[in-house]
């Protein structure tokens, strides 16, 4: 597996899967969990079910193992070729402000951060960190691919 090649999956994994169009429910999904969730790790390869009673986090954990898949079919790399892949998400504990639709709110950054281990032992990690506001549907848009 080529490191370049590799690197770009994780970047447009991260991208995709950190986007508004990750919703639950017509709503961005990390709203929805922000408040919630303060760390979680998901096995891309292997989607844990201990998430059925949540519907945001059982959404979040397999849309990231879609996602992951999706950009990997894209570059045309086989699952086989991938030993080990793990997205740890992590809300920063200190609150900070940020803007949601134009409005000034309180939020937290949350770092994405993803490994990768080939079959032939090389690893690759990517991370970008996102300012996340608790959901509030009064400021909230709820997308239209919800109907």
């Amino acid at each position: 597996m080529r490191s370049r090649i590799i690197t770009g999956v994780l970047h447009n994994f991260l991208g995709t899967y950190t986007s508004r169009y990750s919703d639950c429910g017509g709503y961005w999904l990390f709203g929805m969990l922000v408040g919630e969730v303060g760390e979680l790790r998901i096995n891309l390869l292997a989607p844990q079910e201990g998430a059925r009673g949540h519907a945001p986090l059982a959404a979040a954990i397999q849309l990231a193992a879609q996602k992951f898949r999706d950009q990997m079919d894209k570059a045309g790399l086989a699952a086989s070729s991938v030993r080990e892949a793990y997205l740890d998400v992590t809300r920063l504990p200190e609150a900070k402000q940020g803007f949601v639709n134009g409005r000034r709110c309180d939020g937290y950054a949350v770092r994405f951060a993803v490994r990768v281990v080939s079959n032939t032992g090389a690893s690759c990690k990517r991370e970008i960190s996102i300012f996340v506001a608790p959901h509030d549907s009064k400021i909230e848009r709820r997308s239209a691919r919800a109907s």
